[in-house]
């Protein structure tokens, strides 16, 4: 059967196979497909389907058994990061639909008025986990007694039950009825599910919708989707990565249910890793790849890292993931590391884990007794609340923005090569990033004033002053003889002239500032990733253009010609670069930073 899906202004049809899958399901879909067309690299999360009468249907509702095939019905995405408070019902429906409990079923225990007078207040029993789903829920964690107030729901008009709701996996229930004088009573007008001693009642309880009857790997478990791949489309590349992926920390069972995860949202993770591999080394091989850096460049973004507000991953933690899903051993330097779609996944799988499920922020904290939340639910909650808020803003960067009109797009592609080359020449060790080498902001400003240096000394603006006497005669990283005219290198009409280095100068440290800010390193600590290196540029050609209105495709190549031409200087000798400015450092780091060097 098919569904007419009507979101965000969009009409579509949802090919749903024998409409087995549940509205939570219908909801991703449309999501995912109104993601493609009108939100580039944006995801909005489901928060309410209603058919075309504008009534809510429920996240758990079967298709097949609540729509006629071509039926329309109305999906709302939410707008921002969360849902707003007051929107109760959306609030609900997201929680049911999505929330740490949306694999379980809604096991209902009910109290048949019939002519009983008297009413109960709980329903207490024990819950036994089916046996063949005990490794998928353990029965020390889903299983047990428990208490439950039953409260009155209205049949039909006349008509009222008293029904108790317990969420659990497939199982049994033996239970008994608490009355007002707390003495527990069966039900008689229930005898169907007494047991055969009359004592109690016993009940059975399966999934409430179609799904793999036994928990096998090779059958889609995830109680969430009801069998969702009937109707997903599925990115051709997916298969290849889940091929590549070595998830060896992940029990069997448990892969099926995190694949389902990552079925549903692999397109705008795939945007997210090319969004980073736009500026990768070689965008004319088969498969791109991005960096370890621009893994931490994305993990910082993400708040995670120890020393961030909310923070408490290690980066040797992260070096020590990829190394593992990379099959390789001692893969220092780390942040030179390229990834693969496949080594990305399991990064994202490896640190959703970390943040939901091991070491949870108190928002995601499991109550006291319950169990942590599960892989599959982990990842979910990562991607939505956590990855796509990063990705919008990333969509609402102008730095992004700018970089992908067409006039600019063929300038950076022109320059990717050399703008690659800038970073890992000026990259020195820096012991605050465990010795990576990495481009030190002061780095890359002392390049920019040396150019503005022989600039102005050329027109006779500001020429220094002869060293006192007993002076030094040198700055760190300056050159005794100078044998060619620096003017002349720097002075070409394709690289950045007097006027404009002063004024990227003048704004320099708020560039860096404000694209480092996220960084858990004090400012005199940090260093720029490559991809914030890449920002800087941007940004400090975006001041050209308001301050002296140079085009933005005129303003790149001419700022990488400026650095090119000191990078040129270096290799003939007639310059330097300074060294790190590593003042204050313990004398165990300077250690570090004099062996990588060795290196």
């Amino acid at each position: 059967m098919k569904v007419l899906v009507n979101c965000q202004d969009l009409k579509f049809e949802v090919q749903c196979g024998a409409g087995k899958q549940h509205m939570r399901w219908l909801a991703l879909v449309a999501a995912t497909r109104v993601q493609r067309e009108k939100y580039p690299h944006a995801f909005r999360v489901p928060q309410r389907v209603l058919n075309s009468e504008g009534m809510t249907l429920k996240p758990r509702q079967v298709i097949c058994a609540t729509l006629e095939d071509s039926e329309e019905v109305f999906i709302e995405l939410r707008q921002g990061a969360a849902i707003a408070e007051e929107d109760v019902d959306a609030l609900e429906w997201s929680e049911e639909a999505y929330g740490p409990q949306a694999n379980l079923m809604e096991c209902k225990f009910r109290w048949k008025v019939g002519g009983q007078q008297d009413f109960p207040k709980y329903v207490r029993g024990e819950y036994v986990v089916a046996p063949r789903w005990q490794g998928v829920y353990p029965q020390k964690d889903y299983g047990g007694p428990f208490e439950i107030q039953i409260i009155p729901v209205d049949i039909t008009p006349d008509e009222v039950d008293w029904i108790a709701s317990k969420k659990a996996p497939p199982g049994s229930c033996t239970y008994r009825f608490v009355m007002k004088n707390d003495y527990e009573s069966i039900c008689k007008a229930d005898p169907e599910t007494l047991t055969s001693d009359g004592l109690a009642h016993y009940i059975e309880f399966h999934w409430d919708v179609p799904i793999a009857p036994e928990p096998y790997p090779e059958i889609d478990s995830r109680p969430s989707t009801a069998s969702s791949r009937d109707g997903a489309q599925v990115d051709p590349r997916f298969e290849q990565d889940w091929e590549a992926l070595r998830l060896k920390w992940v029990e069997s069972f448990m892969k099926v249910r995190v694949k389902d995860v990552l079925t549903e949202f692999y397109a705008i993770l795939i945007d997210l890793f090319d969004s980073y591999a736009f500026m990768g080394l070689d965008l004319s091989a088969s498969q791109h790849t991005i960096g370890m850096d621009d893994w931490k460049h994305l993990v910082i973004n993400c708040g995670l890292l120890e020393g961030q507000a909310e923070g408490s991953l290690s980066w040797s933690q992260v070096c020590a993931w990829f190394e593992e899903a990379a099959g390789i051993r001692d893969g220092r330097p780390y942040l030179a590391q390229r990834l693969t779609r496949a080594h990305f996944l399991e990064l994202l799988m490896r640190t959703a884990s970390w943040t939901m499920c091991e070491h949870p922020r108190e928002k995601y904290a499991p109550e006291k007794g319950r169990p942590p939340m599960p892989l599959d639910e982990g990842l979910f909650r990562f991607i939505t609340d956590i990855l796509i808020p990063v990705m919008d803003i990333y969509d609402d960067d102008p730095i992004r923005k700018d970089a992908v009109q067409h006039e600019n797009l063929v300038v950076i592609q022109e320059n990717r090569r050399s703008i690659r080359s800038i970073y890992a020449f000026l990259a020195q060790p820096w012991p605050h990033y465990q010795g990576e080498r990495v481009l030190v902001p002061a780095t890359l400003k002392y390049v920019l004033e040396f150019a503005h240096e022989k600039l102005s000394e050329a027109g006779g603006e500001g020429v220094p002053p002869p060293p006192a006497e007993g002076e030094a005669a040198e700055a760190p990283g300056a050159v005794k003889a100078v044998s060619i005219d620096l003017a002349a290198v720097f002075g070409g009409e394709e690289s950045l002239d007097l006027e404009q280095l002063q004024v990227i100068l003048e704004s320099f440290d708020s560039h860096v500032s404000k694209i480092t800010a996220n960084h858990p390193e004090d400012f005199d600590e940090r260093a720029l990733l490559f991809w914030e290196f890449f920002e800087v540029v941007m940004d400090s050609c975006r001041g050209l253009v308001a301050g002296l209105g140079t085009p933005l495709d005129k303003a790149i190549p001419a700022y990488v010609q400026t650095v090119l031409a000191f990078m040129g200087l270096v290799d003939r000798e007639e310059a330097a670069l300074p060294p790190p400015p590593v003042h204050g450092m313990e004398v165990a780091d300077d250690e570090a930073l004099a062996d990588i060097e060795d290196e």
